[in-house]
């Protein structure tokens, strides 16, 4: 075949397909150019999700009118003048590639400084003086119209309009001190004050009970919001992480995140967040991609210790565990969530549903009272009745001290009255091979009986006898299949899992006293190692509501 130059407006087109892949991204290229002009309000309108209408209004600078249309010619930018401001970028945008992408898939209009024009498929259709208004007005108007084949792979409107509200309320977010006003089809979908509090912002956008359970992070080059323990969602959805202002898509530092709550939260649990980083722009690189989502650091592992610092002093300042309104139910963070208030009759079992674990020591020495279905501990508080789930509460106990014991190298060991031979797969064999010492540390005594098989001489002394054959299997198997930097602590949950009472285990009373002063005295005794709640907290006051004892 033939080698030809594509036509401009073709060309113009397949550029303009990396920029703006949906209305949600021509709408994220509206507002950081409103940011970038230094808006202090930003008035959003969508209209037919986004494809029929996206207007954006702002009182910033504006761009000068003899100027107008260089802005929609690509690669024309006020940001960037040589090689050497690439290494120094501080504005959202800068490749000169935004509007003129918008102009070549949609019908759009510009005015600002006293001067409106209007561009079809990348060409000026219309230029005329116009009145004169602060900041400038961007409309865009049958986006895709002429590329049908991008129109037809657009999600429903529900989706693209969620996409389109997810942009809003991330920027509204990063930027508490703007005012942004989100309407969908002439309704109100989010208002924020633009007063700088990046709490009220929260709550404008969250929703009042999800922003009260928000802590401040402060750290080196770290600032935001992160949610208590209790407060977690289904997906990572409502993890928002921003460098130097610029919304983000990072496996990593999404990764550093969940780290941080390793043992207080569930597995699939996500906590919200957050979090903005400040990096020295020739510290990353952010001309990684058209659509500026990702950015490359110069040392990753410096920015993700840092990171993590700033949580978990935020996670270890607070007291997270008090009674709270039910937060953690199913959804999105990114939507203002309604807050209904509980009928005063609503039932016991609604108490329950809304009531979350007391943080450690907060309500006093447990006072036992005794065992239910053989399963949960009752105590008496000062400040309620506490339910405690025997086998989370014993898990975390054991938890913390089989990890004190691979740290310290050395533990208690019961001898077998009987040792058992235990067949092991090649993948375990290669870990009882590679992790005698910890094995060791952790009172497991072991001898070689076979190419697959050991002979079992002892025990943890806190491992019934009769679970030990099978707690030592899972232990292997756990160590098998453990990246190295988590090893230790999965070690560590596996056996305090194998060697915890049960439900169904008959707790003697001094048992059951035992066991809630170890839980009481234990490091981070809310959850157990998997992230379960340990116990439940029934306030007086909750109690008196519900039993009409308010007087």
């Amino acid at each position: 075949m033939t080698i030809r130059r594509l036509p401009q407006q073709v060309a113009d087109a397949i550029a303009a397909g990396e920029v703006v892949e949906r209305p949600a991204s021509a709408l994220k290229e509206l507002i950081e150019n409103a940011l970038d002009a230094g808006s202090g309000r930003l008035g959003i309108e969508v209209r037919g999700a986004g494809r029929t209408l996206i207007r954006v209004v702002d009182d910033g600078a504006g761009i000068p009118a003899e100027e107008l249309e260089l802005a929609f010619q690509r690669h024309a930018t006020s940001k960037v003048r040589s090689l050497a401001d690439l290494e120094a970028i501080s504005s959202l945008g800068f490749r000169g590639e935004a509007l003129a992408s918008l102009a070549a898939v949609a019908d759009v209009e510009c005015r600002s400084r006293g001067r409106r024009i209007r561009l079809l498929a990348g060409e000026v259709v219309e230029s005329a003086a116009a009145v004169p208004v602060p900041g400038t007005v961007l409309e865009v108007r049958d986006l895709f119209a002429n590329t049908p084949a991008r129109l037809r792979f657009l999600k429903s409107d529900a989706t693209e309009l969620a996409a389109c509200l997810k942009v809003v309320q991330a920027y509204s977010l990063l930027y508490p001190e703007v005012r942004f006003e989100y309407t969908n089809e002439g309704r109100v979908g989010l208002r924020t004050l633009g007063r700088g509090d990046a709490t009220a912002a929260a709550a404008a956008v969250l929703g009042t009970a999800v922003a009260a359970e928000l802590l401040p992070v402060e750290g080196e080059g770290i600032r935001g919001l992160t949610s208590q323990p209790r407060l977690h969602r289904g997906s990572r959805d409502s993890l928002l992480l921003a460098v130097n202002r610029r919304p983000i898509a990072s496996r990593a530092l999404g990764y550093a995140v969940e780290e941080c709550y390793l043992g207080q939260l569930e597995r699939g649990r996500y906590p919200i967040a957050v979090l903005e980083l400040t990096v020295p722009p020739g510290e990353l690189d952010v001309n990684v991609h058209p659509a500026k989502r990702e950015v490359r650091f110069r040392d990753e592992r410096v920015v993700f210790g840092r990171l993590q610092r700033a949580i978990r002093a935020a996670l270890n300042g607070s007291q997270p565990y008090r009674m709270a309104e039910a937060l953690s139910s199913a959804g999105s963070a990114w939507r203002t969530p309604q807050v209904h208030s509980a009928p005063a009759f609503a039932g016991l079992e609604s108490v329950v549903a809304e009531a979350f674990p007391a943080a450690p020591g907060a309500e006093g020495p447990l006072r036992p009272l005794g065992q239910v279905q053989d399963a949960y501990l009752v105590a008496e508080s000062g400040e309620g009745i506490v339910l405690v789930d025997q086998h989370a509460a014993h898990e975390r106990v054991l938890y913390n001290r089989f990890l004190a014991q691979l740290r310290a190298g050395a533990g208690a060991s019961q001898a077998l009255l009987l040792p058992e031979t235990v067949e092991l797969e090649p993948a375990q064999t290669a870990a009882a091979s590679d992790h005698r010492d910890w094995l060791a540390a952790l009172g497991f005594e072991l001898e070689e009986f076979g190419p697959q098989t050991v002979k079992l001489r002892a025990a943890p002394l806190a491992t019934p006898a009769a679970r030990a054959r099978e707690a030592l299997s899972e232990l292997l198997q756990t160590l098998a299949h453990s990246l190295p930097q988590a090893a230790l602590a999965n070690a560590a949950a596996s056996l305090a899992c194998h060697s915890a009472v049960r439900f169904g285990d008959r707790l003697e009373p001094v048992e059951q006293r035992r066991l809630l002063e170890e839980l009481e005295q234990a490091e981070e005794s809310i959850t157990c190692p998997h992230g379960r709640p340990t116990r439940l907290l029934l306030d007086w006051s909750q109690l008196k509501r519900h039993f009409r004892r308010n007087y």
